[in-house]
C-alpha cells in the first residue's frame, strides 16, 4: 500500500522546482514613528496599561497606542484589535514582563486570531509562561503581526520562547536574541524546539533581521520552522545560536525556505545541521522539509557528529530546489563556493541589526555576477552592488556588502 504524504512543505512549488518570476523583497527604508491617538506611561498620559488602552472602547481599528515609559512593566497583554504599538525607538522602550528575568508567571504579548498588529521600536523581554500553552515567552502569535526596529531578548518558554507564531509573522530590521526554550524540569523535549523563533504554520518573513545567540533544548536553536509553515529570509542573518539537545542549531526545517543574501554561521548543534537542517522523513516518511537558497553563506557552524554536515545537512527525501552563488563552508548543500568565508564576528557594522563583516580577501566578495545581484541593499541598508552605476558590478555573497569605507 503506498503511503499518502500529510506534510509535505507547503511551498507554492513543489515538484518541478521552476526558477521564481518574482524577485526578493528589497530592505524596507525606515519609517518614521507615526503620530499617536493614545499614549500610555506610568503617570500623566492617557491609560497606565497597554492592556487598558486596548480594552477601551475608543481604541478602534488602526488606533495608535504609543507607550512613552523607558521601561514599561506588564504582562499577559492580549491583543484581539487591528492597532500599531510604538515605543521611542528600539532599546529605549522596554516592554517587560517582569523587572527581573525568570521571574515572570506569563508571556509578554498575546495577539489573537484574527488581529492585525504592528509593533514598532520596541525591546519585549523577560516572558515566561508559566501555565498553558507555555509557549511564546515573548510573544505568541495567532493573528498578522509585524515588527519593525524592535528587539525580542531574553524571554523564555518550553518552544518558541522569543517568538511563537501560528499565523502570519514579519520581522523588519529586527533582532530576537538570548531566548532560550526549554527547561530542565520539562521531560517533554519534543515541545522544547526554536529558540528564537517557532513558526508552527502561516508565513515567517525576515527583512534585515537578526537571529542570534538563542538556545533551544532540542531542535532549532535559532529557528523551527514546522511543516506547515514556510520561512522567507532576505538579507539577514542567523548566528550563535544553540540547539543543545537536537539538529538545526540555526534553523531546523520542516517545511520550506527561501533564504536570499543570507548569512547563518557560527551556529551549533548536538546533533547535526550545525547551521540548517532540513527534515527528510519523519514517521513513515510523511515529513519533507524544502529548501531554496541563492547568494547566501552558510559557514563557521559546528555540530556533534564527526563525519558530515557542520553547515548543512540534508535530511533523506527531502529537496534542494534553487542553488545558486551560495558559499557553504564545508561543501555541504551547495557545488558553489566552500572554504573559510573570511567572516567577522557579530558585531555592529551599522544599519538596526548586527551583522558578520567580510573581512578583506573573502572569497564572498564580488563573486555574484551582476545579473543575478538582485537586491539594491545589503542588511545594514549599504548599496548593493557598491557602484550602483555600472550595470556590470557584481556584488556580494551574504547579508552584508563590503564597502569602500569598510576596509
Amino acid at each position: 500500500m503506498a503511503v499518502i504524504a500529510v506534510c509535505i512543505a507547503p511551498w507554492p512549488f513543489l515538484t518541478p522546482a521552476p526558477t521564481p518570476t518574482a524577485e526578493p523583497t528589497p530592505t524596507p527604508e525606515p519609517t518614521p514613528t507615526p503620530k499617536a491617538d493614545v499614549t500610555v506611561c506610568a503617570s500623566g498620559c492617557d491609560f497606565a496599561t497597554i492592556q487598558a488602552a486596548l480594552d477601551d472602547a475608543g481604541t478602534t481599528p488602526g488606533t495608535i497606542i504609543a507607550i512613552t515609559d523607558g521601561v514599561h512593566t506588564e504582562q499577559g497583554i492580549t491583543v484581539d484589535k487591528d492597532v500599531v504599538l510604538v515605543g521611542q525607538a528600539e532599546g529605549g522602550t522596554i516592554v517587560q514582563a517582569n523587572a527581573e528575568a525568570g521571574r515572570a508567571t506569563d508571556r509578554v504579548l498575546f495577539i489573537a486570531s484574527g488581529a492585525t498588529v504592528t509593533i514598532g521600536d520596541v525591546t519585549i523581554r523577560y516572558g515566561n509562561p508559566a501555565v498553558q500553552p507555555r509557549t511564546g515567552g515573548g510573544i505568541l502569535n495567532q493573528g498578522t503581526l509585524t515588527l519593525v526596529r524592535c528587539s525580542v531578548r531574553n524571554n523564555e518558554a518550553t518552544a518558541g520562547a522569543g517568538i511563537y507564531s501560528d499565523g502570519k509573522l514579519t520581522l523588519i530590521n529586527s533582532t530576537v536574541s538570548d531566548n532560550t526554550a526549554g527547561r530542565a524540569a520539562n521531560p517533554n523535549r519534543e515541545c522544547t524546539t526554536g529558540g528564537g523563533i517557532k513558526s508552527l504554520t502561516g508565513e515567517l518573513t525576515l527583512i534585515g533581521s537578526t537571529v542570534s545567540g538563542n538556545t533551544s533544548r532540542d531542535n532549532g536553536g535559532g529557528m523551527f520552522i514546522a511543516c506547515k509553515s514556510t520561512l522567507e529570509l532576505i538579507n539577514s542573518t542567523v548566528s550563535g545560536n544553540d540547539a543543545a539537545g537536537g539538529n538545526g542549531g540555526g534553523i531546523y526545517l520542516k517545511g520550506a525556505a527561501r533564504l536570499t543574501n543570507s548569512t547563518i554561521a557560527n551556529n551549533h548543534a548536538s546533533g547535526t545541521g550545525g547551521g540548517v537542517y532540513v527534515e527528510g522523513s519523519g514517521e513513515r516518511g510523511l515529513i519533507r522539509g524544502w529548501l531554496d537558497f541563492e547568494n547566501t553563506i552558510i559557514a563557521d557552524n559546528t555540530d556533534g557528529r564527526e563525519y558530515c554536515c557542520d553547515d548543512c545537512m540534508l535530511g533523506d527525501d527531502s529537496t534542494l530546489g534553487i542553488n545558486d552563488n551560495n558559499f557553504v563552508g564545508d561543501g555541504s548543500c551547495t557545488p558553489d563556493y566552500s572554504g573559510d568565508a573570511l567572516l567577522g564576528p557579530l558585531a555592529e557594522n551599522g544599519g538596526d541589526t548586527e551583522t558578520h563583516a567580510l573581512l578583506p580577501g573573502s572569497p564572498a566578495i564580488d563573486a555574484i555576477s551582476a545579473i543575478s545581484c538582485t537586491l539594491t541593499t545589503d542588511q545594514r541598508g549599504s548599496f548593493r552592488p557598491i557602484e550602483l552605476r555600472s550595470a556590470d558590478t557584481p556584488c556580494d555573497i551574504g547579508a552584508f556588502e563590503l564597502q569602500p569605507s569598510d576596509e
